[in-house]
């Protein structure tokens, strides 16, 4: 990823495993010789960019999933380019991902610019060499491998300056490239703040599953093992006057905006949090609740449905409103051989030292923490791993190094500034 937010150069987040661990999930990469870490952990200061890796890769994904449908035919490109210095408009932005579908590496990547997307790739590794699908070269012209299928055509002649392919022919019903669509969809999760509802939404869908098939009992059992004094949830179906009204104007929406417009069902629910007492059991809003009840209950469905799909799920500050044996506990559910059994993956950026110590249930090794410092002239993130430095898993206490600043990425707090704001607040 490069020039993105606060990522201006060209920076790389790894999930290969350095190291082999018997008793962490780690899985095989699709092209075989190496193993892939189950958790990445990025560590950085305030400000100094560790969201806006998560952000970066929620931005891919958005662009994949929403460029053909969503965005202003003549608007350009809306992306978040690095601004801090001359001539911003003028660097291109790029984004590339190496992933496995149905067993086969594949890498997809595309640059854009303020009005148009300038690049894009797709390829395959089916003999473990790389094989063209597609090329999407800067004059607009696509040159096809012989391993795509499908109507190409028709594809090509839809594609705007400032759609990616991939989302045109996922549009038009290309199978062979739908499935790669769906990796981004399906295969790759976002937990931020700016996606509460749809969070809670995945929670919800698991608690209304089939009760016969045990598909909401995880949900209840993680929510009995936070100690939230919660003991069940109570989800409520909108008022019908309230889904005509909703539909209707939904309807009028579409009329006016076009297809392209999105609306969202999920609030419609309301979703009621029982406390049993002695008394018997009460409901309360969400609303109601404290935000660390809520956040573990928006959590809990995209857990889990990674942990099931075997998919990657993305979140920003996981320790934001947990406490530190909750994060524990969903770090240790992705590291564990036995709960994470088809090869899910957890990155995340957190502030959350513990997880760094011996005192936690799941242990970090040096391959699986990462860190963002922001360069003093530029201020531009560099993303860099713990294995950059000579660490010994087995020995070395990690947490305590990194809060000395060892590592690096850690604030540095000049007491003579607290000094002078004493003395200037004591003589006011």
């Amino acid at each position: 990823m490069t020039n993105h937010a606060s990522l201006r150069d060209e920076q790389e987040l790894s999930l290969v495993a350095s190291d082999s661990h018997p008793g962490r999930a780690e899985r095989e990469l699709a092209s075989g010789g190496h193993r892939v870490v189950p958790v990445a952990a990025i560590y950085g200061t305030n400000a100094s960019g560790k969201s806006n890796v998560i952000d970066a890769i929620g931005w891919m994904r958005q662009a994949v999933l929403s460029s053909f449908r969503s965005w202003d035919p003549a608007g350009g490109v809306p992306r978040r380019s690095f601004s801090l210095r001359q001539g911003a408009g003028s660097w291109s932005t790029s984004f590339t991902v190496d992933f496995a579908l149905n067993g086969v590496r594949h890498e997809f990547g595309f640059s854009v610019d303020d009005d148009k997307v300038t690049e894009e790739w797709l390829y395959f590794y089916p003999e473990r060499r790389a094989s063209r699908l597609y090329e999407r070269k800067a004059d607009a012209t696509v040159v096809f491998g012989r391993s795509l299928t499908g109507r190409k055509k028709i594809i090509s002649e839809l594609l705007r300056p400032n759609s990616l392919y991939l989302s045109v022919a996922a549009a038009q019903g290309h199978a062979q490239l739908g499935e790669v669509y769906r990796w981004f969809q399906s295969g790759l999760r976002l937990a931020t703040d700016g996606n509460f509802s749809g969070r809670l939404a995945h929670t919800v869908e698991l608690l209304r599953g089939d009760p016969a098939q045990g598909q909401s009992a995880p949900v209840l059992r993680l929510l009995h093992f936070a100690d939230l004094g919660v003991s069940g949830l109570k989800v409520e179906d909108p008022d019908e006057a309230v889904m005509d009204e909703y539909r209707r104007l939904m309807q009028v929406m579409k009329e006016a905006l076009g297809e392209r417009v999105r609306v969202q069902t999920n609030d419609l629910h309301s979703v009621r949090v029982e406390h049993r007492t002695a008394e018997g059991i009460f409901p309360l809003d969400l609303a109601e609740e404290s935000s660390g009840t809520r956040t573990w209950i928006g959590l809990m469905g995209p857990v889990l449905a990674t942990l099931d799909q075997g998919s990657v799920l993305c979140v920003d500050e996981l320790d934001a409103r947990l406490h530190p044996y909750l994060v524990d506990a969903v770090v240790g559910m992705f590291q564990s051989p036995e709960v994470n059994r088809k090869g899910a993956q957890l990155i995340f950026s957190t502030h959350e030292a513990s997880l760094l110590g011996r005192n936690v249930r799941s242990e970090l090794y040096r391959d699986q923490v990462w860190f963002t410092e922001k360069d003093p002239d530029t201020l531009a993130t560099r993303l860099f791993p713990l294995t950059e430095f000579h660490v010994r898993d087995a020995e070395e206490n990690r947490e305590k190094r990194y809060l000395t600043g060892r590592y690096g990425a850690v604030p540095y707090l000049d007491d003579d500034v607290l000094r002078e704001i004493s003395e200037a607040v004591g003589g006011a």
